[in-house]
């Protein structure tokens, strides 16, 4: 089930707190944006295997967006623009 936005707002609440007491949080989320919100540390795997391991002050969405796919995420979306 997806959570609703409150919801979702609470759950990041939550991380926050808990990061910042000091803890480790491990965020499973197919959503990025909620990643940049939270997180310190972005690790991408894929097929069981850890493909990248980056801290969100050193990387961007596309960059992610990209490591995530296997694309070039901004190359697609100029391609997408040029239609």
């Amino acid at each position: 089930n997806n959570l609703g936005v409150e919801e979702t707002h609470g759950v990041l609440r939550f991380v926050k707190e808990v990061r910042d007491a000091g803890h480790s949080v491990l965020l499973i989320t197919h959503n990025i944006h909620h990643v940049f919100q939270v997180a310190d540390r972005i690790v991408v795997m894929r097929r069981g295997e850890i493909v990248a391991e980056q801290t969100v002050a050193d990387t961007d969405l596309l960059t992610v967006e990209s490591i995530i796919t296997g694309a070039d995420m901004s190359a697609l979306l100029k391609e997408a623009r040029a239609k």
